[in-house]
């Protein structure tokens, strides 16, 4: 279970929700959200490099044991980052239309980001960080597939201020902190100038730095924790069993 709490916006106790994570970009993306919305909420640590995510109390409220989880002010648990986006929007009226075409304009470009931008991206930074030597095919692999993926939001980004059309949506919150990594992805971020705009755009807003601001503290607590984790723990969170190569 979590680790640390540390209070996010202001509220009282009975509107206040709670969200369970650490400094990934599905956590960064439901923090802009309750940033966005103005919801109360305070944010709870979870260690996933001290496996917290797969003890029983955590995985009674996610069994996938993952972050991030929204816990809603009567206990109820949302797990999955897009589910949870749909109920603050839903809830609070905002960032996606409530019928019509711009509605599924919003939903289209929503799951194509939880179905294939966050796992492509993700697996890319997963070889990136932390492969051994000698995995060139899956390393490559999914750098074109990286490139694919920018190429194809940085063409509809010229084409549309945002994701799904003129206005600022849920799709928009979902797939910034995914486009985080381009550099570091062996990619050049002059290659999608759209995007670059876009980025700078959507980083303008308050909302948005207010999460970013929060997000520092939280990385701060995440290198912390890795720091003090075992061997063991890292491979874990790394995907690797105990007896397999990992970069060192």
């Amino acid at each position: 279970m979590p680790a640390s709490s540390t209070p996010g916006a202001p509220g009282g106790p009975s509107d206040r929700v709670t969200l369970l994570g650490m400094s990934s970009p599905n956590v960064v993306k439901i923090l802009i959200m309750l940033e966005e919305i103005g919801r109360p909420y305070r944010f709870e640590h979870v260690d996933l490099f001290a496996e917290g995510q797969f003890d029983d109390a955590f995985r009674a409220l996610n069994p996938n044991s993952k972050v991030p989880v929204l816990l809603l002010e009567d206990g109820t648990p949302i797990f999955e980052s897009g589910a949870i986006l749909l109920y603050l929007a839903e809830r609070h009226g905002a960032l996606l239309p409530a019928s019509g075409a711009e509605r599924y304009a919003v939903l289209q470009w929503l799951v194509l980001q939880v179905s294939t931008v966050g796992p492509l991206l993700g697996q890319l930074n997963h070889f990136t960080t932390y492969a051994p030597e000698g995995q060139d095919y899956a390393l490559g692999r999914y750098r074109r597939e990286a490139h694919r993926i920018y190429a194809m939001l940085d063409e509809r980004l010229a084409a549309s201020p945002h994701l799904a059309g003129a206005d600022y949506s849920i799709a928009d919150v979902a797939t910034l902190p995914w486009t985080d990594y381009i550099a570091r992805q062996g990619l050049d971020p002059a290659d999608y100038p759209a995007i670059a705009r876009w980025r700078d755009a959507l980083e303008a807003r308050p909302a948005v730095s207010r999460a970013r601001a929060f997000v520092s503290d939280i990385q701060a607590t995440d290198r912390a924790m890795f720091k003090r984790s075992s061997e063991a723990a890292r491979r874990r969170f790394a995907g690797f069993g105990t007896d397999e190569p990992a970069k060192a």
